[in-house]
Parts: C-alpha cells; structure tokens; sequence
C-alpha cells in the first residue's frame, strides 16, 4: 500500500512541475509581450518575450518545487522534513560557516542543474535526478554518465542579463566539449564509444578452441 501511495505521489509532484512550468513560461512571455521596454528594436521583440517566458518557467517552478518537497521526500521513502541538527547547526567559527556554505553552495549547483534539465530532457526525468548530479563550489556541476563520460553543467548570463542553462559532454578521448540541447545527441555521442569499446573487447579476447 505505501509502494503505492509513493508511487501516486511521485506522478503527481511530476504532474505538478510540468503545470507550473507552463504556467510559468506563460506567465513569462505574457509578461515580455505586454511590458517589452520602450525602444528595443523589433527584431529583439521575440528573443526578450522567450527569456522572459524561461525566467518565468524557472522563477515558478523554483517556488513551486519549495511546496513540493515535503512530498517529493515522501515519494522517495525519506522523511517530509529534516532534522534541524542535519542542516540548522550554528557554527562555532568563521571555518565552519564557510564549510556549511560550501556544502550548500554544491548542493545548490546540483539541484539547479537537476532542475535546468527539463530544457534537455523529457523523459521520466534521468539528468533530473539530484542524486546523481555533482555540485561544485564554483556553481557548475557534473553528471556521471559512464567511464571516461560526463555531462557538464553551468549557467551563463545572455545579453540580456538572464540566466541561461548549458549542457555539454564531456570525453575521455575527446576533450573538445560537445554542446548538448537535447538527451538524444548524448546517446547519439556514446553508442559509437560503446561499439569501439565492445569491439576491442572482442579483439582482445581469446578464440574459441
């Protein structure tokens, strides 16, 4: 019975991020359209409504995603809160702020990379695990996607001061980055690694007597 009441939750906290994240893009490029700054020229007109409707997309779901960790938490089988003592310590010097801040500040560029990653991937939500994602101090992050594979994540201002969301694989035997915009490309990029791989797994191999 609780498999099934997680399982249910789970689909609707999923239902929940996909309505507020077209509530939100709506919003957003309702607000773009209607409060476009005087004397921007035309031709930007569509670009400025299409950040606005991502900052929308973004400001809504960040918020909604605050109402819904209680429940995600519970989907996953982990208390709807925690403890205080994990997270709310005071520290007792500068050294230990700063290690907190830290632990924060990588949990942060995880979960914002987690988060970004509906613009890449509509599936049942791979890259939107979390878990699997690893924050830095400098605000990028990492996911593991294999040996010798990983999937990079930072955030960059446009020319219009929004921040935007960029995906790139990175490769043992190739150290150029490789833009990423949609999960497709990453299995296009990795199933000829794969059959190089295999194959000199058969070369190697001893014959069959």
């Amino acid at each position: 019975m609780n498999a099934f009441v997680r399982r249910t939750a789970a689909a609707l906290t999923d239902a929940a991020d996909a309505v507020t994240l077209v509530a939100g893009a709506a919003t957003g490029a309702w607000a773009g359209y209607t409060y476009v700054p005087a004397g921007l020229d035309a031709a930007l007109h569509l670009p400025f409504t299409g950040a606005a409707a991502l900052a929308g997309a973004f400001a809504v779901n960040a918020a909604a995603d605050l109402l819904l960790a209680p429940a995600r938490r519970f989907a996953q089988g982990l208390p709807a809160y925690a403890h205080a003592d994990e997270h709310g310590a005071v520290p007792g010097d500068l050294d230990e702020a700063l290690d907190q801040v830290a632990v924060a500040t990588e949990d942060d560029a995880a979960r914002r990379a987690a988060q970004g990653a509906f613009l890449i991937d509509l599936s049942k939500g791979l890259l939107r695990n979390a878990e699997r994602w690893r924050g830095y101090t400098t605000g990028d992050a990492s996911y593991y996607l294999a040996p010798g594979a990983v999937l990079h994540h930072r955030l960059a201002e446009d020319q219009y001061g929004v921040l935007q969301n960029h995906y790139t694989l990175l490769t043992a035997e190739d150290p150029t980055p490789v833009p990423i915009t949609n999960i497709g490309q990453v299995h296009h990029e990795l199933a000829p690694r794969a059959r190089e791989t295999a194959e000199a797994a058969a070369e190697v191999a001893p014959s069959a007597v």
